[in-house]
């Protein structure tokens, strides 16, 4: 430091101490990131049993479940929890129903890509989605995660498939998921 060091400020600075060092304080704001993206069409979800309705229709058994992945990419960088509310719930769950008013619960899953995980460290796989939001009031960034997949599973148990089938009309209903940085 001083006249030809590394950090020459002129002559009108010469060191008056014949300081070597020089200390710099800095005042750094981080600022976070959580964000959600949806794809078009992203906000419509319609649950098919898989491989499609055709198999059923030429007589073949019941169908398993119908069921949509519906990916989402995150970018994230901070703590953040799940919750979700619904048109109709069922439970600690949301629920669809037809025209007439019957409901079949709708169970929603989340599946968090790699960097972000439960408190406790492990991975988020097909973990339930609650209206209570109970096991999803806490997740973290184990790293900075930028436009990464995520997945919302969507499914209706066999059960409730047959139930539907021997009802009348078209089941719906609506789901909201937030993903929420105030914890």
């Amino acid at each position: 430091m001083g006249p030809g060091g590394d950090f020459d400020l002129g002559d009108v600075m010469k060191t008056l101490s014949g300081d070597t060092i020089l200390n710099l304080n800095f005042t750094l704001t981080v600022l976070h990131t959580l964000k959600i993206e949806i794809p078009p069409g992203g906000n419509k979800v319609e649950l098919l049993p898989q491989g499609g309705w055709q198999q059923w229709l030429q007589g073949s058994r019941l169908p398993e479940k119908l069921s949509r992945d519906q990916i989402f990419l995150i970018s994230a960088s901070t703590p953040f929890k799940m919750q979700m509310t619904c048109q109709r719930t069922l439970g600690d769950t949301c629920a669809i129903a037809n025209a007439l008013g019957d409901e079949v619960p709708i169970d929603i899953y989340v599946s968090l890509p790699n960097g972000l995980g439960e408190t406790s460290g492990a991975s988020v796989n097909h973990k339930p989605l609650l209206v209570s939001g109970i096991g999803t009031d806490h997740f973290r960034a184990t790293q900075y995660v930028d436009r990464t997949p995520g997945i919302l599973h969507f499914e209706v148990k066999k059960t409730d498939v047959e139930h539907m089938l021997n009802q009348q009309g078209v089941y719906k209903g609506n789901v909201t998921v937030i993903w929420d940085s105030e914890i």
